[in-house]
């Protein structure tokens, strides 16, 4: 299925952010309609961490590149090349930058998790960067991307897969907090060890483990 169809009849459904004239700099603030950059959208999940702002006049002058909770956004240019996540809900509205892409799919026949999932799949991938131009940082056109084709399967079966991968993300997000906990543990403890706030007691060197590491 080409890539496209998966879009209700909207005439923005899937559609580009501004050019870079008609959005610049000197219209950024400090508080009103989030503009999503490039830094936000991350391979299948939305990073706040960085926030520009419009004003909610040049919001709507812009209204054909607002995007909504629940839309997806897809990157076109790198690192890495269309890579796709989720608008979130802690705002009403949303403008995209120049390089944001707009896809609303029709929720009646297409699951929004199953679909940024395949758009961040290999296969997907590939066929953006086939089509990408540039050389030291690709950048796909909407055009390109149009074109491209993505495996579609019966709905109740996009779902059971969204639903699979969903709890596998989840996994792994639980399990890089553990590891990022135990990291900062690990170096609490090397500075109280390492400069003798807490003493380390060595009864003798063959019941010493360090030794037996070192090879002592």
């Amino acid at each position: 299925m080409f890539f496209a169809k998966f879009c209700f009849q909207d005439r923005y459904a899937f559609t580009g952010g501004p050019f870079g004239s008609d959005l610049t700099a000197k219209e950024y603030a400090d508080e009103g309609v989030q503009i999503i950059q490039l830094q936000n959208i991350k391979e299948g999940y939305f990073s706040n961490d960085y926030q520009i702002f419009t004003s909610e006049a040049k919001a709507d002058e812009l209204l054909s590149c607002n995007i909504y909770p629940g839309d997806i956004i897809i990157a076109k240019m790198a690192e890495p090349v269309a890579r796709a996540c989720i608008v979130p809900n802690h705002a009403q509205r949303f403008v995209m930058a120049s390089d944001g892409v707009r896809l609303s799919v029709d929720k009646e026949r297409f699951v929004t998790d199953y679909v940024v999932y395949a758009i961040n799949a290999p296969y997907f991938r590939e066929q953006a960067i086939n089509n990408s131009t540039g050389t030291t940082r690709l950048r796909i056109g909407l055009s390109a991307l149009r074109k491209l084709k993505i495996l579609i399967p019966p709905y109740e079966e996009q779902q059971k897969i969204a639903d699979i991968m969903t709890k596998i993300s989840q996994k792994i997000e639980a399990e890089k907090t553990k590891i990022e906990k135990l990291t900062v543990i690990k170096k609490g403890l090397m500075q109280v060890l390492l400069t003798g706030k807490v003493r380390v007691k060595v009864d003798d060197e063959v019941n010493n483990p360090m030794t037996k590491v070192m090879g002592l």
